[in-house]
């Protein structure tokens, strides 16, 4: 047991830097086998910068899911946001936002070889996992799609040909209550099978005062069956399927600042106030806050080795299916009805490698991909009767209050009134109408091809030169079925406040008439140039917010129109790497790499594009350099990455006011330094410990970044292609973006035997990360300050591993801290989402 103890210490921050020949291995240290180059080898021979967390490590820091991976990560970062399944991963500080289905993950997920093509179909408690493999930087040549900022690869146990068993129960803080249980053993002389299973039950740790529903609950369950066929010693044929369930309460955002004007009018209008404070574990909604996945699949993966050489085919099918049902407004009256998201894919890869067994002077890899996928989504948002009231109690046109019914009445007042007919499309009477809103779909079809290969050229025992090659083409078409219900989001501020109010004002006061249809007539026969000059100047007036205060009301103005539309595009690209590794003596190792990256572009599967202007985004591509040094002594090792990244047209997701929709961001530029390391000073000590420190994360050009709600002094409007909005930009070229600048970990583990057949055991852990944006725009609102997690575990083992009893605490410090923020849907406010406070808990383990 103290063996598995050691090696789940140095799993839990192993840095593999770019080295071929083969460092030695003192006992203190068990070795790990990877599979981040597609073939096996030590984790310290591989020319890749990756952490592996091995599956012992995942049990004793009670990592349920891919969420907590991020404490024994310090470059990755995992955030939860308004669902279960909206949780995207970021590797340094380099990710995709999962708030529009049709921007794709920076980061690639591949369980056992086959590609999840979105973060909600890896979001599930971790189910017979061997290991877990976080590869950093482009990965474009060896793994699939989309792998433009790096990797996380979960292998898991394979079929065993001999009996075992396992069971795990642990009972927890809020009422968890969680079992594990697996079955391994042989079908036959050639044939072996597993069967996983788990369930995942825990009450929320927020209070809906409302009506008591808990929220932030755990309600998920999984299974994976595999068989294991293995008639010779050449052949192997490995068949899996699994299905992952969830549905929960999740997630609530409570406020983090209730603007004074908002308060006023929640007062008159019944909202129930809590203090704002998003970690008193309270909020008051009249909603839903429900997401439920489902989610499962099957693949066959096939291995025939050769004299030199081994082929592999791994073909998969993916089923997802997701629906949420939200309350927008996240107070408990009826501003917003609901937002109704129904989302489902499905997805089938084809995946082809002959790999040389690696004993040669050059050894090879060539491959092929395919993928193809078809998608579907829609949004289904529905106002409430107390919108408009809102509306009128909100807005402050003129810099002083107005009586309740002047903002949307004003409207109204000026299509009724003696400038009406200036102003096309009035509606009165149905401006922010209870059952107004939109309901959009949208459809896409996705095929990918690529084919790829790298070559090991081992110069002499020293130094090994390694080049690869991926060329990918992608291809998508998609279709909308766009209806929408919102008349006032149809009107042009800019033209009613030039018509009813700026041109009539300025008109009079250069020509001292009154403002008529004769006199204008008059004017423009007798004075064009003079007229002109009138015309251009209010027209200039009318676009300033700071001037025409209607503009204010474009905050409102939730679904504009937009045009259906039906495209295709296709983007092809040559990736690849180029690694040099050179072994110094026996206990130092270097290398350098130049690696390229690319993600096709999309479409943007929401109707509030059209606000943005354009429904299609382009392709982004990653350049990489890095440089290492790996050192290992008896007692120590201690590795080290310097790094820099250029991404350009970088894929994000820009704020609307309604929904978040995907946008290239110019060019963003990060550099920084990786420094992980283990030390055993005995057999029963052993300490671990990273960090990443990025000194630099700017945007190089980011012309038309989004612009923060609370203050637009620094930004411009410009008009959107498509709607008659206004779209506020600012110029964020040079500036930071907002990441952590560190984050790390700590770990300790102390073991020590106390009769011939048990031991106890203590493991401690420290998490840390500085202040960060919590928004593109970076709105000084929206920022979270630096915290620590405090982790830890005591128990006892048999020594044999047949049994384990484990008290352990995540969070134990109680810390405050939010995983993200946005602003609300209505305007002035700000929401956030609160991560996990103090758990704790007792886990008990079997096996045979």
């Amino acid at each position: 047991m103290q063996k598995s103890f050691r090696k789940l210490a140095m799993g839990s921050s192993a840095l593999a830097f770019a080295v071929i020949a083969a460092a030695p291995v003192y006992s203190q240290v068990d070795t790990i086998t990877v599979t981040a180059q597609r073939r096996e080898a030590t984790l310290q021979d591989t020319p890749v910068a990756v952490t592996a967390v091995q599956g012992d490590v995942l049990e004793q820091s009670q990592l349920r899911d891919v969420r907590d991976l991020q404490t024994l990560v310090p470059s990755l970062r995992v955030n939860t946001d308004a669902s279960s399944s909206n949780t995207s991963f970021a590797i340094r500080s380099i990710g995709s936002s999962t708030f529009n289905w049709g921007i794709e993950p920076s980061v690639g997920v591949f369980v056992d070889g086959v590609y999840r093509s979105r973060n909600g179909a890896s979001i599930n408690d971790f189910l017979g996992v061997q290991r877990v493999e976080v590869l950093r930087g482009p990965q474009s040549t060896l793994f699939g799609k989309n792998t433009s900022a790096g990797v996380i690869s979960f292998i898991t146990e394979q079929p065993a040909d001999e009996w075992g068993s396992e069971v795990e129960f642990t009972v927890g803080r809020f009422n968890q209550q969680t079992v594990r249980g697996m079955i391994t053993g042989p079908l036959g002389d050639t044939v072996s099978g597993r069967l996983d299973l788990n369930y995942n039950s825990r009450d929320g740790f927020i209070t809906n005062v409302t009506d008591g529903r808990d929220v932030n609950e755990r309600d998920r369950w999984g299974w994976r069956g595999q068989l294991l066929w293995e008639p010779g010693d050449r052949f192997s044929l490995r068949l899996i399927a699994d299905q992952g369930f969830i549905d929960e309460n999740c997630c609530a955002a409570p406020f983090t600042r209730v603007s004074p004007t908002n308060a006023g009018a929640f007062a008159i209008l019944g909202v129930t106030q809590l203090p704002v404070n998003p970690f008193s574990g309270q909020i008051a909604i009249d909603g839903s806050v429900r997401s439920i996945v489902d989610t499962g699949g099957l693949s066959a993966e096939m291995n025939w080795e050769f004299d030199g050489a081994t082929f592999t085919s791994i073909t998969a099918y993916r089923a997802y299916d997701e629906e949420q049902d939200i309350d927008p407004d996240w107070v408990d009256q009826p501003f917003n009805q609901r937002r109704f998201l129904d989302q489902d894919y499905q997805t089938t890869t084809q995946e082809f490698r002959l790999t040389s067994t690696g004993d040669r002077t050059v050894d090879y890899l060539f491959g092929a991909y395919f993928f193809h996928q078809n998608l579907n989504t829609t949004n289904i948002t529905r106002q409430g009767p107390l919108l408009r009231p809102f509306a009128d109690l909100f807005s402050d046109l003129d810099g002083n209050p107005f009586t309740p019914g002047s903002a949307v009445g004003l409207v109204e007042a000026l299509c009724n009134g003696p400038q009406g007919p200036f102003i096309g499309g009035c509606v009165p009477g149905q401006y922010l109408a209870a059952g107004s809103g939109q309901s959009s779909s949208f459809y896409q079809n996705n095929d990918t091809f690529a084919l790829f290969g790298q070559l090991d050229w081992h110069v002499n025992d020293r130094l090994t030169i390694t080049g690869g090659l991926r060329y990918t083409n992608d291809e998508k078409d998609a279709r909308s079925d766009i209806l929408i219900d919102d008349p006032f989001a149809a009107l042009d501020f800019v033209q009613i406040g030039f018509n009813a109010l700026i041109f009539p004002a300025a008109f009079t006061q250069a020509t001292g008439l009154p403002y008529t249809p004769g006199n204008v007539a008059l004017v423009q026969t007798l004075n064009p140039t003079g007229f002109a000059a009138i015309v251009a100047g209010a027209q200039a007036a009318a676009a300033d917010p700071n001037v025409n205060s209607l503009l204010g009301l474009g905050a409102l103005q939730f679904f504009p129109p937009a045009p259906n539309f039906t495209d295709s595009r296709s983007d092809s690209a040559t990736t690849g790497a180029l690694i040099v590794a050179y072994d110094v003596n026996d206990n130092v190792n270097i290398y350098g790499s130049y690696t390229r990256g690319f993600k096709g572009g999309g479409y943007a599967l929401d109707s509030a594009a059209a606000r943005v202007g354009s429904f299609s985004f382009d392709p982004e591509t990653v350049t990489a350099w890095e440089a290492g040094i790996k050192v290992q002594t008896n007692e120590l090792i201690l590795n080290t990455a310097i790094f820099r990244q250029n991404i350009e047209d970088f894929q994000t997701n820009v704020f609307t006011g309604s929904s978040f929709v995907p946008d290239n961001a110019g060019e963003i530029q990060v550099g920084g330094i990786e420094i992980e390391a283990l030390f055993q000073p005995t057999e029963n000590l052993t300490f671990t410990g990273g960090v990443t420190w990025l000194w630099e994360s700017k945007y190089v050009s980011f012309a038309n970044g989004p612009c923060p709600v609370s203050d637009t002094s620094n930004c411009t409007f410009r008009p959107s292609a498509t709607s008659p909005a206004l779209v506020p930009v600012q110029d964020l070229s040079g500036r930071d973006t907002g990441a952590a600048e560190l984050t790390g970990n700590f770990t300790a583990l102390y073991t020590r035997p106390i009769t011939s057949s048990m031991e106890a055991f203590v493991r401690g852990e420290v998490y840390f990360i500085t202040d960060r944006a919590l928004s593109v725009d970076l709105d000084p609102l929206l920022t979270q300050e630096g915290y620590n997690l405090l982790n830890g575990s005591i128990g006892l083992a048999a020594q044999d591993g047949s049994w384990e009893v484990q008290v352990w605490g995540r969070n134990l410090g109680n810390e405050e801290y939010l995983q993200g923020a946005f602003n609300s849907t209505l305007p002035g406010n700000i929401n956030g989402y609160p991560g996990d406070p103090r758990t704790w808990g007792i886990t008990v383990r079997a096996r045979r």
